[in-house]
């Protein structure tokens, strides 16, 4: 795969709205039903469970009856603690993908995968480069309003997706941010001229070389 390019309409919170309702509950709540089993048969109450993950009795709660979609560090602890045996973690990568509404999942995989990865965003900061408390702010401001398991959801997914930035080897990633203003299409255009007639890296490391022969 070469490339994910203009995945504009996602970045600036179209992840955090469900088109779908109900889309992807299916295997949170099979997950959760799977996840109370083995805590039972553990014989650990959720109080004693979630001091052992490091997590609240309710978060421990949601996860269970499928109202939050757990983190694949939480996925790997519970399935150790609880000696399911893989059960659990078998399910972590449609856990995650469960996260985004049905409409961005496709659109996530392929992100995860990307060598390159290109952006271009009008008026918000794309969810790739959003802060924790950016992209709190993005959700929170949304109409209808979003409850608090839901912006937690949406904050979780969106700043899973900057995993990508620790990947060995990086993706190639550009950002392109267009506000409207002509000061800012000024600046855009000269970025475009210099990126056309900029040398190759081939040939800039040649062109150094030259330089530093004839000094």
């Amino acid at each position: 795969m070469s490339e994910v390019a203009g995945l504009a309409e996602e970045e600036s919170g179209a992840e955090g709205e469900e088109r779908e309702p109900g889309a992807g509950s299916g295997i949170l709540r099979v997950f959760g039903r799977q996840l109370k089993r083995f805590r039972v048969r553990a014989g650990l109450e959720r109080a004693v469970f979630g001091s052992t993950t490091g997590y609240s009795v309710s978060t421990i709660a949601a996860y269970e009856q499928g109202r939050r979609v757990p983190p694949p560090k939480f996925i790997d602890q519970a399935d150790e603690v609880l000696d399911a045996g893989g059960v659990l973690q078998e399910m972590k990568e449609e856990v995650a993908r469960a996260q985004f509404p049905a409409f961005f999942r496709d659109a996530a995989s392929l992100e995860r995968e990307a060598v390159e990865l290109h952006v271009y965003e009008m008026y918000a900061v794309p969810g790739l480069l959003q802060t924790e408390e950016y992209a709190r702010a993005v959700f929170a401001v949304r109409r209808p309003l979003l409850d608090e398991d839901r912006i937690e959801q949406g904050l979780s997914a969106r700043l899973a997706r900057q995993e990508i930035f620790a990947r060995k080897p990086a993706p190639l990633v550009s950002f392109v941010l267009y506000s409207g203003q002509p000061k800012v299409r000024e600046l855009e255009a000269r970025y475009g001229i210099l990126r056309a007639q900029a040398l190759t890296p081939s040939e800039s490391l040649a062109y150094v070389e030259k330089l530093l022969g004839e000094t």
